[in-house]
């Protein structure tokens, strides 16, 4: 779950990179054990891409969080919905999600689901082909609850 209204981007980092198994740093809270937090993930270098007060007030665009992710050792491709149709995203989509250690984070309108105005991110979990429709893991689940 997200710390804050404007950590989506931050949660879903560390959804993708705690489940990638990327090299995580140390937690004493944790110890022996290193993850990332919702605190450690922003650093000095991620500073450079966006500052962390930055984030707290407003969130980050997905070029923003493209570029936060492209601090770690993963590959990163950010697409916009402007720059495809909706078929060649369900089938891009559908290929990553069938792909081991593939993850797709999504920024999207919540008012387009009915939902509060206002853009979100979140990773999508699975394709249902029957009902067109995505899972989504809301890292605000305390907002919508299943």
């Amino acid at each position: 779950t997200q710390k804050n209204q404007a950590f989506c981007g931050v949660a879903s980092s560390v959804m993708v990179l705690n489940a990638i198994g990327v090299p995580a740093p140390p937690v004493p809270e944790y110890d022996p054990y290193s993850t990332f937090t919702q605190d450690n993930l922003l650093d000095a270098r991620s500073e450079q891409v966006i500052p962390a007060e930055t984030i707290k007030k407003q969130g980050m665009t997905l070029d923003e969080l493209g570029g936060l992710l492209a601090l770690q050792p993963v590959q990163v491709e950010v697409r916009h919905a402007a720059d495809s149709s909706m078929d060649t995203f369900r089938k891009e989509v559908r290929g990553y999600l069938a792909t081991k250690r593939h993850f797709v984070i999504v920024n999207y309108l919540r008012k387009a689901m009915g939902q509060e105005k206002g853009g979100h991110i979140s990773p999508l979990a699975a394709y249902d082909a029957e009902t067109d429709r995505f899972l989504i893991l809301d890292v605000a689940r305390y907002k919508y609850p299943p």
